[in-house]
This record gives C-alpha cells, sequence and structure tokens, in this order.
C-alpha cells in the first residue's frame, strides 16, 4: 500500500482518480505528487522547473513528451488519458433522454468564437501585411492533420511584429521559442474556431446535428445549439444516444488524444475524429474509432456509417471494451505508480 499526496482543485477527472487510488488500496491525502497533463497548451510544462528530478509529470501528448525529454527532462512520461466507464455507463436513460438526445450527429465543444481573444486583440494592433500572413497561416493549418505548418514559418520579423505588439513574457530557461507560444496560444486557436465552425456547418446543411457549446446565441448551418452540457450527467447521455459524436482537436495538441474522444468511446458511444496520431498507439482505426483527413473524408463517413447500423454498433461496442479493458483511471495510476517507484 502506498501513501499517497494529492491536491485538489476544479479539474475534470479528480474523484475519478480519488477512487482509483482507493480502489487499489493506498492511502490518499490531499497533496501534490505527480501531475497529469489533460490539455494543451499548458505553459508551465515548459518551465525549467520540469527539469527536476522530483518532479514527475504525465502527459497525454506524445510530441510534448519527446521535446521535453530532448530538453533533458528525464522525468517527462506519455501517458494518455482515462476514463470511468462504470461511472459513465451507469448514468440512467430514460425515454424522454432518448428523445432529446438520440440525433445522428453530436458536437460537444468550445467554438472559441469569443470577442477580443488573443488574434483578434494580436490584429487590432499589427499592420496590414503581417496580418495577412498570419492568416494565411492560418488558412493553411486549417483541414491539415500530422504536420505543424504555423510554428515553422514564424520566421523572425514576424515574431518580432508580434512581440512588439504583444510581448509575453517567459522565465529565463523556458524551454521553447517564442514561435512556440505564439503559435500554440495565439494562431492555434483561431485555427480550432475555422475548423470547428466549418465542421459544424457542412455536417448540419446535410445531417441532423446538435451542438452543445458555451455560446449559446451562435447559429452555425441548421444545427440546433443546446447550449453547455453537463459534464457529469448529460454528455455520457449524449455520447451514448447519438448516432455520430464528432471530435475536432484543438491544434495546440500536435499529437494526443483529446479528452473528449476517450469520454465518447468510454461511455459507448461512435466516434469519428480528425487523424491524431497518439490514436494509432491504441487504437484500431474501422475497428475502435473512425477518422478522417479532409472536411470531404469526414462528410462520406459520416453519410456511410449513418447508412450502416450494424457496423457503427460494432465500432462503438468494440471502443466501450477496449477502453474497460485498458485505458480505466485503475490502469493508468497503477502504471504511473510503477513508474514513479521505478
Amino acid at each position: 500500500m502506498y501513501h499517497i499526496l494529492m491536491i485538489t482543485w476544479a479539474c475534470f477527472g479528480q474523484d475519478d482518480i480519488y477512487q482509483a487510488f482507493h480502489h487499489l488500496g493506498h492511502k490518499v491525502s490531499t497533496l501534490p505528487l505527480i501531475s497529469w497533463i489533460y490539455d494543451s497548451p499548458y505553459s508551465k510544462m515548459l518551465y525549467p522547473d520540469v527539469l527536476y528530478e522530483t518532479n514527475y509529470v504525465f502527459t497525454f501528448d506524445s510530441y510534448m513528451c519527446d521535446h521535453l525529454r530532448s530538453k533533458g527532462a528525464e522525468t517527462i512520461y506519455y501517458a494518455p488519458l482515462a476514463v470511468n466507464p462504470q461511472r459513465m455507463c451507469s448514468v440512467p436513460i430514460t425515454v424522454e433522454d432518448e428523445k432529446r438526445f438520440g440525433v445522428d450527429i453530436s458536437f460537444v465543444g468550445a467554438l472559441y468564437n469569443e470577442k477580443h481573444h488573443f488574434f483578434e486583440r494580436l490584429c487590432s494592433k499589427l499592420d496590414p501585411y503581417t496580418i495577412g500572413y498570419l492568416e494565411a497561416l492560418i488558412m493553411a493549418q486549417t483541414d491539415i492533420y500530422g504536420c505543424d505548418v504555423m510554428e515553422r514559418c514564424l520566421t523572425k520579423d514576424i515574431i518580432a511584429k508580434i512581440e512588439e505588439c504583444m510581448p509575453y513574457s517567459t522565465p529565463e530557461g523556458f524551454l521553447a521559442p517564442a514561435s512556440h507560444i505564439y503559435s500554440n496560444y495565439y494562431l492555434a486557436r483561431k485555427v480550432t474556431e475555422t475548423e470547428r465552425m466549418l465542421m459544424v456547418e457542412l455536417l448540419s446543411e446535410r445531417f441532423q446535428m446538435d451542438l452543445y457549446t458555451l455560446d449559446e446565441n451562435v447559429k452555425i448551418g441548421r444545427a440546433v445549439n443546446r447550449g453547455i452540457a453537463d459534464y457529469m450527467i448529460d454528455m455520457p447521455k449524449i455520447f451514448r444516444l447519438s448516432k455520430i459524436n464528432m471530435n475536432v482537436t484543438g491544434k495546440s495538441i500536435h499529437t494526443g488524444i483529446p479528452l473528449r474522444a476517450m469520454d465518447i468511446m468510454g461511455c459507448g458511444g461512435f466516434l469519428l475524429t480528425n487523424f491524431q496520431e497518439d490514436f494509432f498507439r491504441h487504437f484500431e482505426p474501422d475497428v475502435d474509432f473512425v477518422y478522417y483527413t479532409s472536411f470531404e473524408e469526414m462528410l462520406d463517413k459520416a453519410k456511410y456509417y449513418l447508412a450502416h447500423d450494424e457496423e457503427r454498433e460494432k465500432i462503438r461496442q468494440s471502443a466501450l471494451e477496449k477502453m474497460t479493458r485498458e485505458h480505466t483511471f485503475e490502469i493508468r495510476v497503477g502504471q504511473m505508480l510503477q513508474i514513479v517507484n521505478g
């Protein structure tokens, strides 16, 4: 038995991780010990503190793990996210739930369309040439998966102009160049907004689609905007009752499997997602999930799987079985403890 020191704060999965430790027979106290990163970007991962031998940091994005290890961070490890299938699948579903959530396609997630975010604020201060250059980068990166175009194309001159308008301070010894910060914090968010808005528009013009997002007033195509979905109660119902659940990964997540995708598969939902490299470490395409590499392919696959109920059901069930067998919080926490006790 181990005595686990754990910090408590308003984060997803906290109660599930606590229960995982408890079920594995460990005693838990609420103080920090291990970091498990579930979203990106997270700039503190690039602080020089991660180089300390006493810091064990687990990240769901293998790209970030490889990057930090190349900088000498020997206690950085790749750990895909996990789920609690027992909890999610035990959420009761009523006849009213079936009527409310039983649609062809659903998307749950932020659209990043709020006013005055980083890119809009930046453009309000830049010259027309630089704005045009950045907008071209954003359009080039949209609908391109597995390759970071933006960071590579931020030249020294462009970065100097951005820094003049919106300087971003980093501590001494920061483990990434300025191009990484401006690409992942300023530009990637705009790419994600563009990509998600276009995804909803294209799908909703052809299929029945529900949208669950922060902005209850936004209208995109023919999608029905149902506002915010409760993470603990509504989302499991949405994922289980929708014929297809969409995932469009934020562009600042380079290779990782986002939490949304794991949650979809972990409660028995059918997942249609953009290409992300780390999926192929753990899952088999067209067996556990379905992916696309272009909007045209996305539309084709949505149409196909809406018309093939048996194939869709087989994939949905395979994903749930694999999540239950290999990707629970108990399993992941056990793997982390093995590493820490190396």
